[in-house]
């Protein structure tokens, strides 16, 4: 790793975690590229906090790897990578989606989003990263662990991405990449339904994205880490992956 000149990719950047997570960073002196689909917010952020805005679909490999070699062009390799970016199949403001109501479309773009996404960037950024040494830092959530009713598809994938988290990094295991899991309850993000937006529960994206930045920073490989507003984080699965 660059400790004198760190470079952090982030997808989804431009807005709730994905931003507050590229501020911290960067107040700490990493340099960061904001991958995002937002243009506007993603640029004006980029101009804040003096990083590079790349547009990223992450949905499409080709814009994945495009981004990617973008970054790696203008800032150097990343040396930590917070594969963020992710969508609830619920539109904002419903509070209920049957399954059966679920189209093929919205099917689709959730897993393109939610888990395309992230295996588009490890696949693409894990190689690289290799020759430098760093942490890819997933985002997930505690749905991951129970039941969403309201969006069983969202919880599928998140499901999803804790397994495939923790046999890469088992697949990596001894390696200089730390790939880890952050799992957050209810962040005030615009994808979160009014159902879940209760003041006493609902997460500042700022207190998420300081364990973000400690889980890149010095997260083990292959831990899955849990935050809830107002609590300290807590290991949720074992760092032995063979556990």
């Amino acid at each position: 790793m660059n400790e004198d000149n760190p470079v952090a990719l982030i997808t989804g950047a431009a807005t709730g975690i994905g931003a507050a997570s590229a501020r911290l960073l960067a107040a700490q002196g990493v340099r960061v590229a904001v991958c995002d689909v937002n243009a506007e917010a993603g640029t004006a952020l980029a101009a804040e906090i003096d990083g590079m805005f790349l547009p990223c679909d992450v949905t499409d490999f080709a814009a994945v790897e495009a981004a990617v070699a973008a970054c790696e062009a203008d800032l150097g390799v990343p040396d930590y990578a917070h594969l963020n970016a992710g969508i609830m199949t619920v539109p904002t403001g419903d509070t209920f989606l049957a399954i059966e109501d679920v189209s093929a479309e919205q099917y689709r773009r959730i897993v393109g989003v939610n888990l395309d996404g992230v295996f588009h960037g490890v696949k693409c950024l894990l190689p690289k990263m290799r020759g430098k040494g760093g942490a890819i830092t997933i985002t997930a959530s505690i749905a991951a662990f129970g039941m969403l009713p309201i969006d069983p598809m969202y919880s599928a994938t998140k499901h999803a991405l804790v397994g495939f988290a923790r046999s890469v990094a088992e697949a990596n295991a001894g390696g200089n990449v730390r790939v880890n899991v952050i799992c957050p309850g209810v962040v005030d993000t615009a994808i979160v339904p009014d159902a879940f937006r209760d003041p006493a529960t609902i997460m500042p994206p700022e207190e998420l994205a300081a364990e973000v930045v400690d889980l890149l920073r010095q997260g083990a490989n292959g831990e899955v880490r849990a935050k809830v507003t107002g609590r300290p984080a807590f290991v949720v699965a074992p760092i032995d992956v063979n556990a």
